[in-house]
């Protein structure tokens, strides 16, 4: 009989029968097809060892197809999935559609609909066919029958773009294989088939082994775990039913306990999922791991592995990590069993658009064609070897925030007005390239892909590892892909995407990420996937994530029709499409295949909260295996947060330290040692050398040294625009300067007969200032803050014209001390302190009579009485200063507020000073303590003059932030 189906349990040797009988026929050059390339690996090693070199071809099943598709001589190659993705997304915008419209705009419509196309075509049913079908469902279900023509129209819409292409996709391309086969067997020959490791078959499977043993009468043996009445088999008994249909020639195995070290395992792999299933005693065969979160669960699962490869000689190999979708968890178990020494075989897929280079290119297509942004043109620049020098980026980017540049242009006119030798003009070649025709920018990204790629090894030719390796396989599926689209897109102008789509294309391409070893390879533990590991067996084995919602998986409807509608259209048409019904029944058999593997040690583990501490539920899948185990084994626990291992299933001495300083700093909670003093010579020189000093650093080291030492000594670039209220009160002070020349050189100061005049002068600064401020990057905020400013002002002018101040408003922004000012610094006590700055506004009377005014926001700074406990010193300084500078002497000093509730200026002022002044009676000394309260103000400054020379940092958080608080922690280390 040319079909021969072994059947049998997980344990049942059918491995063993069907290699047997394929070493048998290698005569006959017989092909061996198992699920996966790396059972592919492992077979060709395990013939191999058994003397069978020659004549050997182990395959997966789509290189069968393709084989099939060869000896069939079908010619050309089937269309990519990029490119039918283009003629399904053409086929979608060419139907009219009303119920399906605003489906059809959403990401996952393609996809879906594809789905479809594929089981539809696998079952050989034509756009004909699918008409008559969906019209008789509707002719007994008339509020479907819109929605029918939509969905018939829709696969006939694909499938004549098809046609009008000349190409066919990978089913219909495999179809038309089979059928030839069917009318010329004869070019297949007689080569013998063996498939193992399968469980289950897609139709279009089931269809290639019918065409091979039956109609060409190859000699075909195929194994299939089942066994018929058990529960854990629920969901393979069809495929079971239709392979005997076809005649075979089956064999059924009984399950053996040979193979399991633990008889245990045995037992549980017996009675799981059955009712009734007597007790097993697991004889510690099974472990039962719960972490307080997923990285709890994990560092406790790859703590075991460590053990069973340190003490109990088990090879990395002959380990199994395995859970429900492995790509979820990567980063985290690559991180984690890394910490432990533990080497994986871990491979997954990304997004192109998730790793530096695809960000790149996408970037680059979004700003030469797109509304691209100011991260897109980072992201291009930021692709590693882009720029020799990165920090480029760093600072335009910190210039386009400050300066509110959002879109790619406008980052790009910053960039080219600092560096004008470096143009971006890729961006210039994309645009052009695009002008002449997609096919013409397909080539023109590629080509600026590979530059990209090829950047950073420029003069050198490394092995490339690691991220390299990843970026070498994304710079070749972007390639891939962008040939595949250009090329359909010459053929048939009518299916090129938008640049829009195209960049969302590039975006999603998956890209296949390789491990550092290879699944199935000596010396890795390998992490893997129920699937996947259904054709192999390993010593241990460890079935994480064990979660409610998880595994078992959920199921999802089928998004077009799901089973109710299945089986009426099935019913009315004599269709056979697929029910989904059966998804808790494969999640049991997924399940059971894990189960299955170990020989010696199972290993199920969960995790009670996710890492923010949400709790979770495990899997029933738990309480299904707990239920069969008698004795049940203790539960071996990770706190949430745990740090570290202590004792023998400590994986490495790094673990052993991490446990034991974490439990010395919940021990002891010691506070990190503070900031300590500066000491570097050159420093310390550099500062005793300085003599001019500014009131505001000195304000900064009075309040906090730690502060001004990051503030003013380090003085990093800031990445943020600068803060609102410093923009505002720059504005503010070039308008109110503008304001009062303008006022005084008319003759007089401000009184409440010239309030008007004021106001529209006011009003003349401000409009000319307003075009180039800066107050906020959004130009809403911009606005409001702009109409803020000028109510503030008004008022502020309102209650200073009738503040009935005698003294008139005299010099505005004086500038001393620094360079290019043109009066010199101050030189206070003696000269020990040369003091520069700027002071807004002083307003002079008879006798040399002067107040020095600051302007403030919405609130001034406190009373004179608290000026030095608040490290208030300004106004002081600029008080004593004052008589060096013009040779007036200070009856006051007043810091202004600009919008507050209470305008009144406050500060320091003698008691005699400016009478008439509306002023905070406080505020007001006599001689005695007036002169008193500025030496205190010098001493202050002094103190601070010698404690930045002699470099004497301390953490002061009382006074360091303006609310309280430390402004710097993770730099000054102090607890408050």
């Amino acid at each position: 009989m040319p079909l021969t189906l072994v059947t049998g349990p997980a344990n049942a040797e059918k491995a063993g029968h069907v290699l047997a009988a394929y070493r048998a026929a290698l005569d006959r050059a017989p092909l061996l097809v198992v699920p996966t390339a790396a059972d592919v690996e492992r077979y060709r090693r395990e013939l191999a060892s058994a003397g069978a070199v020659f004549g050997v071809e182990v395959l997966r099943f789509g290189w069968l197809e393709r084989e099939v598709a060869r000896r069939a001589a079908i010619g050309g190659r089937p269309l990519g999935p990029l490119a039918r993705e283009r003629v399904a997304a053409h086929a979608v915008r060419a139907t009219r559609l009303d119920r399906l419209a605003r489906s059809a705009a959403t990401p996952g419509f393609l996809p879906a609909f594809l789905a479809l196309a594929d089981e539809l075509e696998e079952q050989r049913i034509t756009p004909g066919r699918w008409y008559a079908a969906l019209r008789a469902w509707a002719a007994d279900a008339p509020a479907q029958a819109g929605y029918a023509e939509e969905l018939g129209a829709l696969y006939g819409a694909y499938r004549d773009g098809l046609e009008r292409l000349g190409r066919r996709d990978a089913r219909l391309h495999t179809v038309e294989a089979l059928d030839r086969l069917r009318l010329e067997p004869a070019r297949w020959g007689r080569t013998p088939v063996f498939l193992y490791g399968f469980d289950d078959l897609t139709p279009l499977q089931r269809d290639t082994v019918e065409t091979l043993a039956v109609h060409c009468r190859a000699d075909v043996t195929l194994s299939l775990t089942y066994e018929p009445g058990r529960a854990a088999f629920a969901g393979r008994g069809a495929t079971f039913q239709e392979l005997l249909a076809l005649g075979a020639d089956h064999v059924a195995l009984d399950a053996s306990a040979d193979h399991y070290a633990s008889l245990g395992l045995h037992d549980l792999e017996r009675g799981l999922f059955e009712t009734g299933a007597e007790p097993c005693d697991p004889g510690g065969g099974v472990l039962l791991l719960e972490g307080g979160g997923e990285r709890a669960e994990l560092e406790l699962v790859a703590a075991h592995a460590a053990q069973l490869i340190r003490d109990e000689g088990f090879a990395p190999e002959e380990i199994a990590v395995v859970l429900r979708t492995p790509d979820d968890h990567a980063p985290l178990l690559a991180d984690v069993f890394a910490a432990a020494g533990v080497p994986i075989a871990l491979s997954r897929t990304v997004a192109a658009g998730h790793t530096a280079l695809g960000r790149g290119v996408i970037g680059l297509l979004r700003c030469a064609l797109l509304d691209g942004t100011c991260d897109d043109l980072l992201a291009w620049l930021r692709t590693p070897g882009k720029l020799s020098r990165p920090a480029l980026a760093d600072r335009l980017e910190a210039e386009a925030r400050q300066t509110g540049a959002r879109t790619a242009a406008e980052a790009r006119a910053l960039w080219e007005a600092v560096h004008p030798d470096f143009a971006l003009s890729e961006l210039d070649r994309v645009a052009d390239a695009h002008a002449r025709g997609f096919e013409a920018l397909c080539g023109r990204v590629a080509t600026e892909a590979s530059a990209l790629f090829a950047a950073p090894h420029r003069g050198r030719a490394p092995v490339l590892t690691g991220p390299e390796a990843l970026d070498a396989r994304v710079a070749g599926a972007l390639r891939g892909a962008l040939g595949e689209v250009g090329a359909v897109a010459a053929r048939a102008p009518s299916l090129a995407p938008s640049p829009a789509e195209l960049a969302r294309t590039l975006e999603g391409l998956e890209v296949f990420v390789a491990g550092d070893a290879r699944a199935g390879s000596p010396g890795a533990v390998e992490v893997t996937s129920p699937l996947r590991i259904r054709a192999r067996r390993v010593r241990a084995l460890f079935l994480c994530a064990l979660q409610e919602g998880v595994f078992p998986k959920a199921g999802r409807p089928e998004p077009f029709l799901g089973d109710a509608e299945r089986r009426a259209l099935n019913a009315a048409s004599g269709l056979r499409l697929a029910l989904r019904e059966d998804q808790l029944d494969r999640e049991r058999f997924l399940f059971y295949t894990a189960v299955s593997r170990p020989t010696d040690v199972l290993a199920l583990s969960w995790h009670a909260a996710d890492d923010e501490g949400d709790p979770r539920v495990r899997s029933l899948f738990v309480d299904d295996v707990l239920d069969l185990l008698d004795p049940v084994p203790d539960i071996e626990r990770r706190a949430l947060g745990a740090a570290g291992f202590d004792g023998p299933l400590a994986p490495n001495e790094r673990e052993i330290l991490r446990e034991r300083l974490a439990a010395q700093s919940f021990a002891r909670r010691r506070p990190p040692a503070p900031i300590a003093p500066l000491r570097d010579p050159a420093v310390l020189a550099a500062l005793r050398e300085r003599e001019t000093w500014s009131a505001s650093a000195l304000e900064a080291w009075t309040g906090c040294p730690v502060k001004w030492f990051v503030d003013r000594l380090l003085s990093p670039e800031e990445l943020a625009p600068d803060p609102e209220p410093l923009l505002r009160g720059e504005l503010a002070h070039k308008v109110l300067e503008e304001a009062m020349r303008a006022l005084v050189s008319a003759g007089g100061g401000l009184q409440p007969e010239n309030l008007d005049e004021a106001k529209r002068h006011l009003h003349a600064a401000l409009d000319r200032h307003a075009a180039n401020a800066r107050i906020s990057v959004n130009p809403e905020r911009l606005r409001a803050a702009l109409r803020r400013l000028e109510a503030d002002l008004v008022r502020y002018l309102d209650h200073a014209a009738h503040a009935r101040s005698e003294l008139v408003p005299a010099h505005f922004e004086l500038r001393f001390g620094g360079a290019g000012d043109a009066l010199p610094a101050a030189p206070l006590a003696g000269g020990e302190l040369r003091l520069a700055g700027r002071i807004d506004r002083v307003d002079t009377g008879p006798g040399g009579a002067a107040i020095v005014y600051d302007y403030k926001g919405r609130s001034a700074p406190p009373s004179q009485a608290r000026w030095i406990g608040e490290a208030k010193l300004q106004i002081g300084l600029y008080m004593l200063a004052l008589p060096h500078l013009l040779d007036l002497e200070a009856v006051g000093g007043l810091y202004q507020p600009l919008g507050a509730e209470d305008p009144r200026p406050r500060g320091l002022l003698r008691s005699d000073a400016d009478e008439r002044l509306d002023a905070v009676r406080n505020d007001r000394l006599d001689d005695d303590a007036f002169d008193a309260r500025l030496q205190e103000v010098l001493a202050a400054a002094l103190e601070a003059v010698r404690g930045i020379r002699s470099g004497a940092l301390e953490p002061r958080p009382d006074t360091c932030a303006w609310n309280g608080g430390c402004a710097h922690p993770s730099i000054c280390r102090c607890e408050l």
